[in-house]
């Protein structure tokens, strides 16, 4: 083999070539850039269907072996979901040094609730499992959802570590979450047609009604409960530090569900931060500003086991 071949990074010596007019740019070795593994992941065949985690990296000279995980999942009012939405909003998150893990879910209307909450939770063990192939550092796993997926998130929050919510064997338990992240979520089916939105939040084929199997939430209000996040929160259940974030000109998902449940965390002494977005709508470029992303980042590493 050609000597030169064996050269790596490290031991690849720098080129002394020089030529008239050449400008030097000196490279900063703490850069830090994401890229999209070339290959989703199959966590897990439901439904006919495989279902798939979309993995992002950081990469760069400075980082560990092993990183810090946010498990994401994607808002699409529960329909099937574009799992490149958020990649770029959230590239300032995983150029801080953590992998993104952008997790798939079996869409409505031929799956309904819990099935999203379930099909998480499954995500979160496949990911847990294979925490070593994947560069995972496991004692720093995060949840995050916008939207849809962050009633999903929500749900996780309320129910982790009990056997509420979870189609798995009970005898293969969670891995532990550090903190949950919920970005313009739904909160409550019931209380969501009270406040403005361009969605008409009281027709069968809304998303509230498709995600209950067709049923309206006013018309049948038990089964409504069982999809609000507050009817989980007495379950007993230790409740992670939770990250609230939500645009007060939000056109689809009411501001108002995020203060709802603002107010029913501090009812309870929950460790919850809620930040209203002022302006932001549902998302897009006003809601992922600098600001915000850097709230992200910090709170993020607050909570992060060092």
């Amino acid at each position: 083999m050609n000597d030169k071949m064996k050269y790596d990074y490290a031991t690849m010596p720098k080129s002394d070539a020089e030529t008239t007019g050449m400008q030097i740019v000196k490279g900063r070795r703490e850069q830090v850039r994401a890229y999209i593994n070339k290959e989703d992941l199959i966590y897990q065949r439901k439904g006919g269907q495989n279902l798939k985690i979309r993995m992002v990296y950081p990469n760069g000279l400075t980082l560990n072996e092993k990183n810090p995980l946010i498990i994401h999942v994607q808002g699409s009012g529960w329909f099937k979901q574009d799992l490149n939405d958020h990649i770029l909003d959230l590239k300032d998150v995983i150029t801080a040094g953590y992998i993104l893990a952008i997790v798939e879910y079996l869409p409505i209307p031929d799956f309904t609730f819990p099935s999203q909450i379930e099909d998480a939770k499954t995500a979160a063990r496949y990911l847990y499992k294979h925490a070593d192939q994947l560069g995972i550092d496991t004692k720093n796993i995060f949840l995050m959802g916008d939207s849809s997926g962050g009633h999903t998130s929500l749900m996780c929050w309320a129910t982790w570590g009990t056997d509420q919510l979870d189609a798995e064997n009970k005898e293969d338990p969670l891995p532990d979450i550090q903190a949950f992240i919920d970005l313009y979520g739904i909160v409550d089916l019931l209380t969501i047609a009270e406040a403005a939105s361009i969605v008409d939040h009281k027709q069968p084929t809304s998303p509230d009604s498709l995600i209950l199997g067709g049923v309206l939430p006013h018309q049948n209000p038990e089964k409504a409960k069982q999809a609000a996040v507050p009817t989980y929160l007495d379950n007993g259940a230790e409740k992670k530090p939770l990250l609230i974030m939500h645009g007060n000109k939000d056109t689809l998902v009411p501001f108002e569900q995020s203060v709802q449940l603002n107010e029913e965390c501090k009812k309870r002494g929950l460790d919850a931060v809620f930040y209203c977005i002022d302006d932001a709508d549902h998302g897009g470029s006003l809601f992922y500003c600098e600001e915000v992303l850097m709230i992200l980042i910090d709170f993020l590493n607050k909570h992060r086991n060092s």
